[in-house]
């Protein structure tokens, strides 16, 4: 009896930066008219999250926002923030992603204002779908990068020099934060603390749900927390390798032929 299902939305629940199909939001529908309790875990921070939710006129019962550094608990209304990365850690990030200067463009948050190095096209269609007021401020000084403590950071680059970019960061681990792929082009840099799956395991607990009736969905590095500690862990047919190497099943179809839909009307609704 499948009680919770929790699912990344980038190339997941949605192509990026498009809408639901009308399959995923019957679907979704379907789970809250079932009892099935839904939630999303993303990059994104919660207002995002609920804004999308608004929009798309879906009920979810728990949000994980910031790859797990964020959770909103919205059967209870608890909203709780678990911490970001010191400055003195994202001046060290930014040592250690030095060798790719010309190949990435960050991209974080201070202050509630969006920083990035250099607009490119990728950020501004992020700005454009996220209806965001303010254009992001392009930075001078690099140093403003790391003065203030935030609770990611993201480096955009390209799906050729994304391999180099996990090896290279792979080779220089540390104790307090991590680095992850959320896209083919974007890599992250997260607290240590920061993970999906915990977020999971933290909410069953609250609620005493067995998490062997839940199920997680993703498609990216980011989620390989979040398909590892629930029941049933579900990659996207176009999801990377790595994540599709630790999940108990991979869907039939990609997130472009409503692979979503199609593995919950015939998995969990069986439709």
């Amino acid at each position: 009896m499948i009680k919770l299902v929790v699912c990344d939305i980038d190339n997941t629940l949605v192509p990026k930066h498009k809408m639901p199909s009308e399959r995923t939001l019957n679907c979704i529908h379907e789970f809250n008219n079932m009892g099935i309790l839904f939630g999303l875990a993303s990059g994104r921070h919660y207002d995002g999250l609920k804004d999308l939710a608004d929009q798309w006129g879906i009920h979810v019962d728990l949000y994980i926002g910031m790859n797990g550094a964020e959770i909103y608990d919205n059967l209870t209304g608890e909203h709780e923030i678990m911490g970001g990365l010191k400055k003195e850690w994202l001046k060290e990030i930014f040592e250690i992603m030095e060798p790719f200067y010309d190949y990435v463009n960050p991209n974080t948050i201070i202050d509630n204002k969006r920083y990035i190095r250099r607009m490119d096209e990728i950020t501004a269609e992020a700005f454009r779908y996220s209806k965001a007021g303010n254009l992001p401020v392009i930075v001078e000084d690099e140093s403003l990068f790391w003065s203030k403590d935030t609770f990611k950071i993201g480096f955009r680059t390209t799906a050729k020099m994304m391999p180099l970019i996990e090896y290279y960061v792979d080779k220089h681990p540390s104790e307090n934060y991590y680095g992850v792929k959320t896209e083919y082009t974007m890599y992250e840099f997260n607290p240590m603390i920061a993970q999906k799956g915990m977020m999971l395991e933290r909410f069953c607990r609250t609620h005493n749900i067995d998490i062997k009736d839940t199920i997680g969905i993703g498609d990216m590095s980011n989620d390989i927390s979040l398909i590892k500690a629930a029941g049933i862990g579900v990659c996207m047919f176009n999801g990377s390798d790595d994540t599709k190497a630790v999940a108990d099943v991979i869907t039939d179809l990609s997130i472009e032929d409503d692979g979503f839909a199609d593995y919950c009307e015939k998995h969990i609704l069986n439709i």
